[in-house]
Order: C-alpha cells, then sequence, then structure tokens
C-alpha cells in the first residue's frame, strides 16, 4: 500500500548554500549543495520512489550511514516502500552522528539535513502515518475476515458494553 505523502516544503527554506559548505577533493561546494538540495527536495515530496534518482542513490548510498542494497530498486524498495520504511529511512538520517571533517566527506551536508528532519518532526510525522496505515489494513482484514466466517458488522454503539446503574 502506498501511502499517502507527507509534504514538507519548508525542510527546503532555505536552500543550502555552498559558501557554507566546505569542499572535499572530490566534490565543490557547489556540487554539494545542489545534490543536499535534491535531497532535501526529495524528502519534502514525501520520498515517492519514482523521484528516486541515480544521483540521489550515489550519493546517499555513501552518506548517514545507508548502504548500498545492490542498486537504487533495491535501495528505494528497503526505505520508500511504506509508511515505516520511510519513518525509518528519517530515523537514520536524523539519528547519525555525522562523523568525519566536511573537507573529506558530506558531514557538512548530512549534519543540516539531519537538522531539518529533526526539526520539522517529519520522523514523528511518518511514524504516526504508519500507525493510521496499520490500522487501516487491520480494519479491513476484521471486515474481510467478518464477511468470511459470516459475522455481521457491529456498529461501534451497539459493541459498547451497557453500564449498569446499580445500588451500593
Amino acid at each position: 500500500m502506498t501511502p499517502a505523502p507527507i509534504l514538507c516544503e519548508r525542510i527546503r527554506t532555505p536552500p543550502l548554500d555552498p559558501a557554507f559548505l566546505k569542499p572535499t577533493r572530490w566534490a565543490t561546494t557547489e556540487e554539494k549543495a545542489k545534490l543536499g538540495n535534491a535531497m532535501l527536495r526529495f524528502i519534502a515530496q514525501g520520498m515517492p520512489a519514482e523521484k528516486f534518482t541515480a544521483s540521489l542513490y550515489e550519493r546517499l548510498s555513501n552518506m548517514f550511514g545507508f548502504i548500498a542494497h545492490c542498486d537504487r530498486h533495491g535501495f528505494a524498495q528497503t526505505w520508500f516502500d511504506s509508511a515505516v520504511t520511510r519513518r525509518d529511512f528519517l530515523d537514520q538520517i536524523a539519528r547519525h552522528p555525522c562523523w568525519g571533517d566536511p573537507g573529506f566527506v558530506w558531514s557538512d551536508v548530512e549534519r543540516e539535513i539531519g537538522q531539518r528532519v529533526r526539526e520539522n518532526l517529519l520522523v514523528e510525522a511518518w511514524a504516526s502515518r504508519a500507525r493510521e496505515d496499520q490500522d487501516a489494513r487491520e480494519k479491513a482484514e476484521l471486515v474481510r475476515l467478518m464477511a468470511k466466517h459470516g459475522v455481521a458488522p457491529v456498529s461501534p454503539v451497539a459493541a459498547a458494553p451497557a453500564v449498569q446503574m446499580g445500588l451500593f
């Protein structure tokens, strides 16, 4: 089941500024900002698997303690398949300690993205969505099982136990 996206445009504001990033031997500050902003846009859009590009995969599989999962599709299936996996993805970003000198790794970009995920309470929002999705799945299964076993649906009011008032 594909969860309805949780959109969070404010995570993108302000855009990452190359002036506050440190270049590495392999990436300029402009490249770091561009890809960091692409990550923020992807998160802001609710992490739709179909928008998980090759460049996002190549960078994310080397950040926040993530691993490659064989290929881009395996990574997307692991992290963007449901509200639960999206929550786990954001939780890993929020909790990652951002090791290393930003002159050698992307820890400056990791630190900023993790901070924005925490500030916008995105782990909590996706945890709530995961609970809602689980409740919906359980209710659908209950309806299916009741129909299968010939049990008539019961209204919530009729199902509540009667309160007896008695003398003490």
